[in-house]
């Protein structure tokens, strides 16, 4: 069975800023603060947290599991078939390279259905995912975010 390729766009805005002050006891400030997005086990297209908006794009092999649903598949998906997600990372970047990861944010792909994967393989259109990045304590927003964080499009 072929597999179909489902391509996303992600369209990140309010980003917190380069400089994050933990207030955790005897947490550093971060700075300068990055954001990429997970492939595989690396963090790519680091862009500096200070930005307006950020778009990421990702694609995913999508195979059948035994139950029918769609298995999501490639670099970009984390986790068991049965809660397939993808990451976008939060680090320090001093220097090119040398990004150090101290957050990540989970964008999980359940939810995403046949229905959808065909119109959008048909119609070559990417599936759209909105994310406001900052937290309630104004810092880069972590876990997974809440649905007043996150809009599919």
């Amino acid at each position: 069975m072929e597999e179909d390729v489902l391509r996303l766009r992600v369209i990140c805005t309010d980003l917190p800023g380069i400089r994050f002050e933990d207030h955790l006891p005897g947490a550093r400030i971060k700075e300068p603060v990055y954001l990429g997005i997970q492939c595989g086990k690396d963090v790519i297209n680091q862009v500096p947290a200070d930005h307006c908006q950020v778009t990421f794009h990702a694609e995913f092999r999508v195979g059948k599991k035994p139950d029918g649903t769609p298995n999501f598949l490639g670099p970009y998906a984390q986790g068991r078939p049965k809660d397939r997600f993808f990451y976008l990372s939060w680090g320090v970047q001093r220097e090119p390279g040398a990004f150090q990861m101290f957050r990540r944010l989970k964008i999980r792909l359940g939810h995403i259905g046949w229905t959808q994967i065909r119109r959008s393989v048909k119609t070559r259109q990417p599936v759209v995912v909105r994310l406001r990045l900052t937290d309630d304590k104004g810092g880069p927003l972590c876990g997974t975010p809440r649905a007043r964080h996150i809009r599919w499009e």
